[in-house]
């Protein structure tokens, strides 16, 4: 009774790990497949996405960087503001630069493209293993019952 045990239960452990495994695998091959076609076929569907390319820089919302200008220009501000302001301009400059654009998307692309073969690199083989074994377990069986 034992060993039909254990068989049953190392059976069903067997499954449920190819399962997973290969569960991981289908999920690793579609976030590749989605990612490539966003890229190449359907560009205009990237741009919806990627939460960090849509966001707004890490400053307070003003209506156009030409008032920043007026304003750096006019008599009423002292030095120490006007310095804050040609910081702020820079700071602009560098966040589009990096945040916006193809830039962002490829790094996000990248990013996508990495889960996913380290996804199907852990989860394929452990597949494959769990999947031999059953096999293995099978033949062994057939042969017993022969």
């Amino acid at each position: 009774m034992t060993t039909k045990t254990t068989r049953l239960v190392r059976s069903i452990y067997l499954y449920l790990a190819a399962l997973i495994s290969l569960i991981f695998v289908a999920v690793g091959a579609g976030r590749i497949i989605n990612t490539t076609l966003k890229a190449y076929v359907f560009p205009e569907a990237e741009k919806g996405g990627y939460g960090m390319c849509r966001n707004e820089p890490p400053m307070y919302e003003l209506t156009a960087s030409k008032s920043i200008e007026n304003a750096k220009d006019s008599e009423i501000t002292t030095q120490e503001q006007k310095d804050q302001l040609a910081s702020l301009l820079v700071d602009y400059k560098n966040w589009k630069e990096n945040n916006s654009g193809d830039i962002c998307f490829k790094r996000e692309r990248q990013t996508n493209y990495v889960d996913s073969f380290t996804m199907l690199l852990v989860a394929l083989p452990l597949c494959l293993l769990h999947w031999r074994i059953i096999k293995k377990d099978k033949e062994e069986k057939e042969t017993e019952n022969a």
